[in-house]
């Protein structure tokens, strides 16, 4: 038997084809993000039928109204933009896809009509020729990248007053739909401040050297957390959040001796042709705050300097223990230097392109 539904398909775009291995990891992860962003601002009680890409198919039994649908839009809309727009602040990774989040747009296509339902591995999943006709209009002749689609049998007085308005002809017949810009909701959008320098005063220790490496490759290996326990000793473990690229705010844990340590990641200014990705922790002893940044600066296609810088804050009489710390410091960075030369010249590729 046959029940109305609304057909509901928020659908992202924006992401070329990269063919560079850790954008692809990235923007997968930035993706998955997204959807479930996606998911979460469901206000209308759609139920999601399937994750398809880089969209999302829901579905919603009985009748249609189509205020309530704009709102469910525009809350999406909203929560998405939000994201590209705090993630360009957070951001530490400049690989092709962290670099074009803002290129990244949202669609909306929405359709209603019956529906029936066919079991697949005791789920059950909507069927139909409307579910064919919705995908369908995925392809269509809209001229803008951010809209949402609505086909006549949604709400026809929206389609016959629409500013925009537009036939598609299939094999199985023609479909009126109209059109309308999102645009205009990003006035809505919340101010999202930038994040702060806040490097502490003590310039600890630093050192530097050449690895045998390009600069994305190596940044890579040093702010994905996949990798930490390849390089930097004396950690046991590594805790964090998996399928999800690592930014500005993010904490993890590492185990260290059987103490445990929650560093966030952090970051500040640079040159023009540097990468910055720092940790910042205030469980340090006798320190307010403790930062160690690595600096890298590409010496050519295929070899990268790196700086490793440590900044300290000191509490009361902290002071007194910097010459302990530096020598602490000055024993352990040559060692993780040493580990990422080692790496490097291994030929160990990031490759995690599946």
């Amino acid at each position: 038997m046959a029940d109305k539904a609304l057909l509901f398909i928020p659908d992202i775009s924006g992401f070329t084809e990269f063919v560079q291995h850790t954008a692809i990891q990235h923007s997968r992860h930035i993706i998955s993000e997204l959807l479930e962003l996606l998911i979460d601002n469901n206000i209308i009680g759609l139920q999601l039928a399937e994750i398809e890409g880089d969209a999302l198919f829901f579905y919603r039994i009985g009748d249609v109204d189509i205020k309530q649908i704009r709102e469910q839009v525009k809350r999406m809309y909203l929560a998405f933009h939000t994201y590209l727009k705090r993630y360009e602040y957070e951001k530490i990774c400049q690989c092709g896809a962290c670099s074009s989040v803002y290129n990244l747009s949202l669609k909306f296509i929405i359709h209603y009509g019956d529906i029936e339902f066919i079991s697949v591995k005791d789920t059950n999943k909507p069927y139909g020729s409307n579910v064919i006709k919705v995908h369908r209009l995925l392809k269509n002749d809209v001229p803008i990248p951010e809209y949402a689609l609505f086909t006549q049998d949604v709400d026809t007085t929206t389609v016959q007053n629409a500013e925009h308005t537009l036939q598609a002809n299939y094999d199985f017949g023609a479909i009126n739909y109209a059109y309308e810009s999102l645009s205009d909701y990003k006035s809505e959008l919340p101010e999202i401040s930038p994040i702060p320098d806040n490097v502490p005063k003590h310039n600890l220790y630093s050192t530097e050297a050449s690895i045998n490496m390009p600069v994305l490759e190596l940044y890579e290996i040093i702010s994905n957390f996949d990798y930490r326990l390849l390089w930097a000793k004396g950690i046991d473990k590594v805790e964090y959040e998996k399928n999800r690229v690592n930014r500005v705010g993010d904490k993890h844990k590492c185990l260290i001796d059987k103490k445990a340590i929650n560093p966030t990641t952090v970051t500040k200014k640079s040159a023009k042709n540097q990468l910055v990705y720092g940790e910042s922790t205030t469980e340090v002893p006798f320190t307010k705050k403790l930062n160690v940044y690595y600096v890298l600066t590409p010496e050519n296609d295929q070899k990268t300097r790196l700086r490793i810088e440590i900044f300290v804050d000191f509490k009361p009489f902290g002071i007194l223990l910097k010459r302990l710390m530096k020598k602490n410091f000055k024993k352990v960075v040559p060692e993780n230097i040493k580990e990422l030369i080692l790496l490097a010249d291994s030929g160990f590729k990031t490759t995690n392109n599946s």
